[in-house]
């Protein structure tokens, strides 16, 4: 989940692995690079990505800086905006990779893919299982948007993602980003544009010697995707990864706004793992696999809800109150428009991708959205949708 793991959605070592496959540095923008100054003496430089100032000075700038991550700014703290002569450019991987070190010390090191770039404090061999994991999706995600009508381009910044060696360290890392992360097991955060997670094997706690031994680590590996609670660490890594690509890739605004259940739906959609595959996941046809787990609680709850149970959802009011109901009934949508509206449903996510940054999408105008695009006869609607959750 955003965070199993949508609590997450806020506005609110050093021995390098080598890459895979390098990627050039990206093209600069035709952007300039914006410096602004603050009371309190910091100052930050990046691409000014929205700033909505009242005539008193009071208001909401956001900044997006090299790395990716978004800088929100009150903007009545501002001293000083400047426009410099500099474009804006994106970080490289070698950038990036040197970005996270710097910020996370002692003990990491990284490991680089041909889109990823990972900073591990794992074992080696674990860092290259996720690395693996992460591209075997994203080429499944290239190959089953473009056959939706999706043309997505390269992601603008490195994909970034952080490996904690364990339970404790994942929970004090992630106090930077959330007040708790009891309950979660990783994350997605749109404002840092990370991946955190840690080591579900937890591996580095019982042997010290892995990065010497990368063979025995390597089954290591193996043992653990063996395990009877694999299959839930694989959907946990590939959902909040999914999240990371589609947001990346444009498919999503990362600033907002964005349509919820589309967003989950969607990384429910890729998340089914595969125990047969030596990666544990696998993405097998354009259509996908049926999310049994997901199917399982949508029935149920269908079978004793008589009102309509999809308002809430297009409404996101109260999404997070019952994350068990909110998230069945969005992968059940998600997978009924594409399987039988898939023109329609590209239609609707690009129109949504094509509002302003941080912009305010009301319930009223979301639900319009949808029906603009889906039709606003919701009783036939919802029988067409029960049909196809009962043929499943």
């Amino acid at each position: 989940m955003f965070v199993s793991l949508i609590l997450l959605f806020l506005l609110t070592a050093v021995g390098a692995v080598p890459a895979e496959e390098n990627t050039p540095p990206p093209a600069e923008t035709a952007e300039p690079t914006v410096t602004i100054s603050l009371e309190n003496g910091k100052t930050y430089s990046g691409r000014l990505l929205a700033d909505y100032r009242r005539e008193d000075g009071v208001g909401l700038t956001v900044l997006e800086l090299r790395d990716g991550a978004f800088e929100l700014i009150h903007s009545e703290e501002i001293v000083e905006t400047r426009k410099t002569d500099v474009p804006f450019r994106p970080m490289t991987q070698e950038e990036a990779g040197q970005s996270l070190l710097d910020d996370l010390g002692e003990g990491y090191h990284l490991h680089r893919t041909k889109h990823f770039v990972i900073a591990h404090n794992t074992s080696a061999a674990y860092a290259l299982w996720c690395g693996k994991l992460f591209e075997s999706l994203y080429n499944a995600f290239t190959f089953y948007q473009s056959r939706r009508g999706f043309d997505l381009g390269e992601p603008e910044f490195p994909l970034m993602a952080v490996l904690l060696p364990n339970r404790q360290e994942f929970l004090d890392y992630a106090k930077r980003d959330m007040p708790s992360a009891e309950g979660i097991a990783a994350y997605f955060n749109r404002k840092t544009n990370r991946i955190v997670l840690y080591d579900f094997s937890e591996i580095e706690t019982v042997r010290k010697d892995l990065q010497k031994k990368k063979k025995r680590a390597s089954a290591d590996i193996e043992e653990f995707l063996s395990r009877p609670g694999a299959s839930a660490t694989v959907t946990t890594i590939i959902h909040e990864a999914t999240h990371q690509i589609a947001f990346n890739r444009g498919l999503f605004l990362r600033s907002g706004p964005y349509p919820l259940w589309a967003v989950e739906g969607l990384s429910m959609f890729f998340e089914v793992p595969d125990p047969h595959s030596t990666l544990g996941w696998s993405f097998r046809g354009s259509r996908g696999k049926i999310n049994a787990l997901r199917l399982a609680d949508l029935r149920r709850i269908l079978a004793a809800d008589s009102s309509d149970p999809l308002e809430e959802i297009l409404r996101e009011e109260n999404f997070h109150r019952d994350p068990i109901r909110t998230y069945s009934l969005s992968w059940g949508l998600y997978y009924y428009l594409q399987t039988k509206e898939p023109e329609k449903l590209a239609r609707y996510l690009k129109a949504a991708a094509s509002k302003p940054p941080y912009s305010v999408w009301s319930p009223e105008e979301r639900v319009a959205d949808f029906e603009a695009v889906f039709g606003g006869d919701r009783k036939a609607f919802l029988k067409n949708f029960y049909k196809f959750i009962d043929s499943l």
